[in-house]
């Protein structure tokens, strides 16, 4: 008997952002805005992925490297941290390469992927691959 394809709900906009030469996205629906990294404070006997945490406009924001997360090797870029819509005292935010467009899938393909806790599926739009990834298991690991 075949198995069935995974089946993911596809956001119908995302911000695409890079961490080195790859290109990722969160559903906009995520996304409270992006700011450039102030001073980030480092916290003891915090998870490998925790760079520290910053005060954004007097919320303590807790600072997340998705790098670390998905063993991907540092750059030496300019960076920008996508803070993510979430309730309560704190907020989080990802160091991220360069968030560059909210994007409208219009018809893409999209591939399910298997076996992985924080990227949801593959899109295909072209010869454009985009790794979507589901914020909220990301964001998961700091509880």
């Amino acid at each position: 008997m075949a198995s069935a394809e995974p089946t993911v709900e596809m956001p119908e906009q995302a911000l695409v952002f890079a961490l080195g030469a790859d290109d990722f996205c969160v559903g906009i629906e995520w996304v409270d805005e992006i700011v450039k990294p102030e001073e980030v404070s480092s916290v003891p006997d915090m998870p490998p992925m925790v760079e520290g945490v910053m005060d954004l406009r007097g919320k303590t924001t807790t600072i997340v490297d998705p790098k670390v997360t998905f063993g991907l090797p540092e750059t030496d870029t300019d960076q920008q941290v996508i803070i993510f819509d979430t309730d309560g005292e704190t907020s989080v935010g990802w160091l991220v390469d360069y968030a560059y467009r909210v994007r409208d899938f219009e018809d893409p393909e999209l591939e399910a992927v298997e076996d992985n806790r924080y990227i949801e599926g593959i899109l295909k739009d072209g010869d454009e691959f985009t790794l979507w990834v589901d914020p909220e298991r990301v964001n998961g690991q700091l509880t």
